[in-house]
């Protein structure tokens, strides 16, 4: 019989940027290939030593064909990551961030920061109106992709995994329940829509308890990586001194 235990699915990557580069290298990845320009050869020679046999010199100008952005910043690398799914999150200890619909490459790897950052378990992206995981999300996350599992999957297979597992909190901007007044239980599941639409029902409907971020101002709303921030923290906060941690 087929032992399964150590069977995991790893995706081709052409990465780029130096954060990135380093954050790869912290992470314990060792790239296949590298492409550099000449003024960035001594940067890559010491991040990764002689453990990359293939490091080319290259203009500036194949480095922008070969992944994609003029981001680059003279480096770009090629790497096999492991495929994250649902099956990878055995043991939930604290926070799980479920992203509803966001569609901005550039919050959701700002999101994927805030919650490396604060120690979440994983950040879960629906399938559903979500961009693949791609070298342009990673470099928003600044490389915090390495350190925090980050799975893409269909909403009903994440609602009814984590509604088993989790006790599940959905933001959302119609309930009278503020942060303030909700006492978050861990393990926990928060769940975030995107800025125009919001959660989606399917959403609402699995919401153990629905919170919102009271408004003081006069904006119309939170870019949602700010309302990851403000509710992972009050998440975390609000668990410390139920358990006097502090």
């Amino acid at each position: 019989m087929l032992n399964l235990t150590y069977f995991f699915v790893c995706v081709y990557m052409i990465l780029y940027g130096k954060q990135v580069a380093k954050e790869l290298k912290r992470a314990g990845f060792i790239p296949k290939r590298i492409w550099v320009k000449k003024s960035v050869l001594v940067f890559a020679k010491e991040l990764f030593g002689d453990r990359v046999k293939d490091i080319r010199i290259v203009h500036p100008n194949i480095i922008t064909k070969i992944c994609g952005s003029e981001e680059h910043q003279g480096i770009a690398f090629e790497v096999n990551l492991k495929k994250y799914s649902l099956k990878d999150l055995h043991d939930i200890k604290k926070l799980v961030v479920f992203l509803d619909g966001v569609q901005d490459v550039g919050n959701i790897g700002n999101i994927i920061r805030i919650c490396e950052f604060f120690g979440c378990d994983a950040v879960i992206i629906s399938e559903e109106g979500s961009p693949e995981i791609s070298p342009q999300l990673i470099k928003a996350s600044s490389g915090a992709f390495f350190h925090i599992k980050v799975i893409r999957e269909k909403k009903k297979n994440v609602l009814d995994e984590l509604k088993r597992r989790t006790k599940i909190y959905v933001f959302d901007l119609r309930t009278e329940n503020s942060i303030f007044s909700t006492k978050f239980t861990f393990p926990a599941t928060l769940c975030f829509g995107s800025e125009d639409k919001g959660v989606s029902q399917e959403t609402l409907n699995s919401a153990d308890f629905k919170v919102r971020i009271p408004q003081f101002g006069k904006v119309e709303s939170l870019n949602v990586a700010s309302s990851v921030a403000i509710g992972v923290f009050s998440a975390i906060f609000s668990h410390h001194i139920q358990e006097n941690l502090f």
